[in-house]
C-alpha cells in the first residue's frame, strides 16, 4: 500500500506521516490488511533539507498545488495502478484567513478537494483499486444549533455552518459521501476539533490562541489572548487525533450508512480553564519563568470562534472504539514530552521507538 497525506509538511501532516511509520499496516478499502510501503507528503512546496520524518527510506516529497486538477491528477499516477492507495486530505485554508479571503476559502478547500476526488475517480475508473480518502472536515459544520438550548450536538445533527471555512468543509463532507455511494472511492470524513498544544510559531486558524495560551508561556514568551477566556471552544490532543485518524481509516463502514462523517473525540474548554491547568502542570517554583497572559480581545475573532460548535457528542466515534482526550492536564504533559525542546521549565521528553 501506499499513502498520500496532503498538507504533507504541517504539522499534523507530519506526525501522522510519524505515526503511520510505526504502524504495523493499514486496511484497504476491502478490510484487506497491507504494509506502507511508502508515504508521499504533499505540499505547496518541498523542504530543502530532509530532515525528521521527512529522511526515512520510505517517504516521499512531492510539490503540488491542489487548486490544479492536472497537478492532483499527476499526483496519483505516481502510485502504480497495482498498488492499494490510501489518501488523507489534510490540506487546506485556515478559519481566519478563509473568512477573510472567501476566493480563497472555496478555491483550496472546496475546489482543491474536489479536484483530488476527481483524481480517485479517474484513477478507479482506468481498472486501479477504489482508494480510501480520509478527509479533516472540522467541528465549524456546525455553527446554527437547534432544540433545547445547550443541548450535545452530534453525528446527525443538521450542518449549518456560521463561517466559510465551516461552509466548504461541509460541502466538502456531502462530496465524500456522494463519490463514495458512486463507488469511486471508499471516504470518510472526520470532524476535527482544534488541536492542542501544537508547537511551533501561531497560524492562521482563528483557534491558535488555544495553542498559545499554553506554548508561549511554556516558552517564557508572553501570549496575548484576542478571544474571551470564558468562551468554550472543543479540543483535542495531538495523540489522541493521529490515533483516531488511523482508527477512523481502517474502520469497517456499516454499509447501509451514506452518512461517511463522524464528530471526533474532544473535550469542551475556556482559555481559562487551559491556564489554569497550566499552572498546575508547572511547580510552583517554576511560575516565575513562565511568559505573561494579556487579554486583548479582538471582535472580529471572538466571532469566528463563538459561531463554532462547542459542545459535541461523538457516538459513532465510540462505536468506532476511538481514543478518548485525555484532561488538560495531560494534554499539556504531552505537549511538553513530545514537543518542549524550547520549554524554560522542566519536561520529561518523548519516547522514541
Amino acid at each position: 500500500m501506499e499513502v498520500i497525506i496532503t498538507g504533507g509538511q504541517g504539522f499534523l501532516g507530519q506526525e501522522l506521516c510519524r505515526s503511520l511509520l510505526q504502524v504495523d499496516g493499514l486496511l484497504d478499502a476491502h478490510g484487506k490488511k497491507l504494509q506502507v510501503s511508502k508515504i508521499i507528503l504533499v505540499d505547496t512546496t518541498v523542504p530543502v533539507s530532509r530532515l525528521g520524518v521527512n529522511a526515512d527510506e520510505k517517504v516521499q516529497l512531492e510539490s503540488v498545488d491542489i487548486t490544479s486538477p492536472t497537478q492532483c491528477r499527476a499526483l496519483l499516477g505516481k502510485v502504480k495502478s497495482g498498488h492499494a492507495l490510501s489518501l488523507f486530505h489534510l490540506a487546506g485554508v485556515m478559519s481566519g484567513a478563509a473568512e477573510k479571503d472567501f476566493d480563497l476559502g472555496l478555491k483550496v478547500n472546496l475546489d482543491g478537494t474536489r479536484h483530488l476526488l476527481d483524481a480517485c475517480r479517474a484513477r478507479t475508473e482506468g481498472g486501479a483499486a477504489r482508494p480510501k480518502f480520509v478527509f479533516t472536515s472540522s467541528l465549524a459544520v456546525f455553527g446554527e444549533t437547534y432544540g433545547e438550548q445547550g443541548r450535545a450536538v452530534g453525528d446527525t445533527d443538521k450542518i449549518v455552518p456560521k463561517n466559510t471555512y465551516g461552509m466548504t468543509k461541509a460541502v466538502c463532507e456531502l462530496l465524500v459521501n456522494d463519490y463514495t455511494r458512486k463507488g469511486f472511492l471508499d471516504g470518510r470524513t472526520a470532524r476535527l476539533p482544534t488541536v492542542i498544544v501544537r508547537p511551533g510559531r501561531p497560524n492562521a486558524a482563528t483557534t491558535s490562541c488555544f495553542s498559545g495560551v499554553v506554548r508561549e508561556p511554556l516558552h517564557g514568551e508572553d501570549a496575548v489572548l484576542p478571544v474571551a477566556r470564558t468562551l468554550p471552544h472543543s479540543v483535542t490532543s495531538t495523540r489522541a487525533l493521529i490515533s483516531n485518524l488511523v482508527i477512523l481509516h481502517d474502520a469497517e463502514w456499516p454499509p447501509t450508512l451514506a452518512d461517511r462523517s463522524a464528530n471526533l473525540p474532544c473535550r469542551p474548554c475556556t482559555l481559562q480553564q487551559l491556564v489554569d491547568a497550566l499552572y498546575e502542570v508547572v511547580p510552583a517554583e517554576e511560575h516565575s519563568k513562565l511568559g505573561k497572559i494579556i487579554d486583548q480581545e479582538d471582535a472580529f475573532l471572538s466571532r469566528v470562534v463563538g459561531s463554532m460548535g462547542s459542545n459535541l457528542s461523538y457516538e459513532r466515534a465510540r462505536e468506532l472504539k476511538m481514543v478518548p482526550v485525555p484532561d488538560l492536564k495531560t494534554v499539556i504533559e504531552e505537549f511538553l514530552e513530545d514537543f518542549g525542546d524550547k520549554s524554560v521549565v522542566s519536561r520529561k521528553r518523548r519516547k522514541t521507538a
